[in-house]
């Protein structure tokens, strides 16, 4: 290994480290002081404010609008310092996926598990809202289609501002920020594209197969991995728009010798941005009673409710 390499390595500050595990544990305890030691007829409303809770704190660390800069050059001259592009991209995309999987994690180990006959384990697509999971698919396309354009851009190197006449007697400014070559910035974007779509499966298999919540009827508890899962989709679905975002932002700046640019992948993005926030996700409705001829467990594995065509 290098010495730079070996460097860089032991001067990370500990606190780089301590933070997120400490962040974790602490999002995973408030969390799991929102759903312990209720039980009754107010448990379903107290696991739907712990769903609420969840896509909340999911949606908050989401946030890629410290990196909407990411793999532009500042202007020399400039008290200004090119945004990183790695931590940038990692909080949001790695956050994410931790608080949702916290949020299934948080819940009190069920007293007994129902019964489940061989071979009727609890599916992904038994619980998936099918027409947001084909949308945030969408998204991802066009993330993914955006940033492998990305990579075909060149680069630019900074410009210091200045003036020069412009032939008709005026003056015209020049200069501007720069850009890394595009296949640089692409590496990342794509690599965090990727990771968000392995996260987002693990996550959903986690949802799809994590023991039933103790206090909710089979059928409650289907809907209510629903919500999780649509509370996910919704906000990896923003994610990759913002990545693409991010991309389109790099391509669609100028050379520092031109003047004006627009980023439609950024009016996009905001478009996601508002159809995923108003996206509404299931309703887990009022505990009803169970009909003593329903064996346990049965609703949740041997039957589609109606919510699986949302």
């Amino acid at each position: 290994m290098p010495a730079s390499t070996t460097t860089d390595v032991f001067d990370v500050p500990p606190i780089a480290v301590l933070w997120p595990i400490l962040l974790a544990g602490g999002v995973y305890l408030l969390l799991r002081s929102l759903i312990r030691g209720v039980r009754g007829r107010v448990f379903p409303a107290t696991a739907s404010r712990h769903a609420l809770c969840v896509g909340v704190i999911g949606w908050l660390v989401s946030s890629l609008l410290p990196a909407a800069n990411v793999g532009i050059l500042p202007v020399p001259g400039i008290p200004k310092a090119a945004v990183e592009i790695l931590p940038s991209l990692a909080w949001p995309v790695l956050g994410c996926v931790a608080v949702h999987s916290l949020g299934q994690l948080s819940y009190p180990p069920p007293k007994s598990l129902p019964g489940q006959p061989h071979g009727q384990a609890p599916r992904t697509r038994d619980f998936l809202p099918r027409r947001l999971a084909w949308t945030a698919a969408a998204i991802f396309a066009v993330a993914a289609a955006q940033i492998v354009w990305t990579s075909s851009l060149p680069g630019f190197a900074p410009q210091p501002y200045g003036s020069r006449p412009d032939g008709e007697g005026g003056f015209a400014t020049y200069g501007g920020e720069g850009r890394v070559a595009g296949v640089e910035l692409a590496m990342y974007l794509g690599g965090a594209l990727f990771v968000l779509a392995v996260g987002t499966l693990a996550v959903l298999l986690l949802i799809s197969r994590r023991p039933p919540v103790d206090g909710l009827t089979p059928g409650l508890d289907g809907v209510h991995r629903t919500i999780a899962m649509s509370r996910l989709l919704r906000t990896v679905a923003t994610i990759a728009s913002g990545l693409a975002a991010i991309a389109g932002n790099h391509a669609a700046r100028p050379d520092p010798g031109s003047t004006g640019w627009i980023n439609p992948a950024g009016a996009l993005n905001l478009a996601v941005l508002l159809v995923m926030l108003l996206w509404p996700p299931p309703k887990l409705a009022a505990q009803q009673p169970q009909r003593r001829a329903m064996a346990p467990g049965a609703a949740a594995y041997h039957r589609r409710p109606n919510f699986f065509r949302q």
